[in-house]
């Protein structure tokens, strides 16, 4: 059973590395001069604009997906792209003036989000501590996060069909909600999605994978309940593996969790953990 279960792993993990290699491939379906434009522009926002994330043009669109101060939002680029080929000496102005568009114009401003209005939309997601001290965990724009073990946080998303802003101090002090309104909102909100599949997950005699492509499988670990001790994975945000301990070969799982993660576009952590008491405790591989 345990051969079965790496194998699955392994195939999983390669066809989570062909997914984003035919993501990245898909660029090229593109005009070439755009698909200049592109690399040129990710090329900047890297170099000069490391606070700017590209993250990939938008299919069928003069577009692409940037991440802006925390804010994943679609940004046309119809104008920067004429400007470029008209003047391509002022790349870097029309970068420049791009970016400071979207901040003045093109984001909600946290004064802007209504409670009422963001409340359905609130979803949690499973970060690495690591990954939330690389956003940035200091004053208002701090993401708001709660712990879940010491190596891993639960932060919070409002969650659009084309965007999706990070919960950030500065909206639960305007909503005058704590941390743990917001924890409980998303978790409630994650579970009206459909929670039928965790259930199976939590009382499953063999190994079950949850890999939906909703971006929010990894953070359904936090809707297991409790119970005979479980081994739970997420090695990236679109993964949660959960399965018995019995009869795992503990080193082949583990190692195949951290190939999936290292080769993720979202990863979470490459380690397997032990649901114990509604705790995530480490798990060491038995030499």
């Amino acid at each position: 059973m345990w051969l079965w279960i790496a194998l699955g792993w392994v195939a999983l993990a390669v066809t989570l590395a062909a997914l984003h290699h035919r993501m990245r491939a898909a660029f090229p379906a593109h005009p070439p001069e755009l698909l200049s434009f592109a690399t040129r522009l990710h090329a900047e926002l890297s170099a000069v604009h490391p606070d700017v994330a590209f993250l990939g043009m938008l299919p069928n669109r003069l577009a692409c997906l940037l991440r802006v101060d925390g804010q994943e939002t679609p940004v046309s680029l119809q104008f920067a792209f004429r400007h470029a080929e008209a003047s391509p000496d002022a790349f870097s102005r029309t970068v420049a003036r791009l970016i400071g568009d979207i901040r003045e114009m093109g984001l909600d401003r946290v004064s802007d989000v209504d409670f009422a209005a963001a409340a359905p939309l609130l979803l949690p997601q499973v970060r690495s501590r690591a990954w939330l001290e690389a956003q940035g965990n200091f004053g208002d724009a701090a993401l708001v996060h709660t712990p879940i073990n010491d190596e891993l946080v639960a932060v919070y998303v409002i969650d659009e069909q084309d965007t999706m802003v990070f919960v950030c101090r500065a909206h639960i002090r305007n909503w005058r909600k704590s941390a743990a309104d917001v924890h409980n909102l998303a978790l409630a909100n994650l579970a009206r999605l459909g929670i039928d599949e965790v259930r199976a997950a939590s009382k499953a005699m063999q190994p079950v994978v949850l890999h939906s492509g909703d971006g929010l499988d990894a953070a359904r670990v936090l809707l297991l309940e409790q119970g005979a001790d479980l081994l739970v994975a997420v090695p990236d945000r679109d993964t949660l593996w959960v399965g018995p301990e019995t009869g795992q070969d503990l080193a082949r799982l583990m190692a195949a969790t951290e190939a999936v993660s290292e080769r993720s576009a979202h990863p979470v952590s490459p380690q397997v953990w032990r649901l114990r008491a509604g705790r995530l405790e480490a798990l060491q591989a038995s030499r």
